[in-house]
């Protein structure tokens, strides 16, 4: 009786080690997971602040714009590049006469996709316009 005993005993606690190793891998896997969803977003946050904080394009002062007829003129006298800009992708991208300050103006270029916004710079090759500045915006 004694032998039965011990066997059935020594049967409980390899079984209750089983289930231990089963509840501590489930945690351990459960942990990683939770951790896992948490630190994606927090890495994807921190790289975009990053990178916003290295390609900063701080807005002109008002008085570094130019007038706004000359902005208005100069997109009327180079409505081909403002077509060739827009063809990029003509539903996602548009380019707009932004009044920021009273009577001054600059061009708000919007994209869609980086590949865009490259052909975008590709397109204007320099940092104006025409000596209009722009900033371009991600929509």
């Amino acid at each position: 009786m004694n032998k039965d005993y011990f066997k059935s005993s020594k049967n409980n606690i390899s079984s209750s080690r089983k289930n231990q190793r089963k509840k501590y891998t489930i945690i351990i896997i459960s942990l990683i997971v939770v951790i896992s969803l948490v630190s994606i977003p927090v890495v994807i946050y921190a790289y975009n602040s990053i990178k916003n904080l290295l390609i900063y394009d701080p807005e002109l002062p008002c008085e570094d714009l130019p007038d706004i007829e000359t902005v208005r003129q100069i997109v009327e006298d180079h409505q081909d590049v403002i077509q060739e800009i827009e063809n990029t992708n003509p539903e996602n991208v548009w380019v707009v006469i932004h009044e920021r300050c009273n009577g001054k103006g600059e061009l708000h270029i919007y994209y869609d996709t980086v590949y865009n916004k490259e052909k975008i710079l590709e397109i204007i090759g320099t940092e104006t316009f025409f000596g209009i500045p722009y900033r371009l915006f991600n929509v």
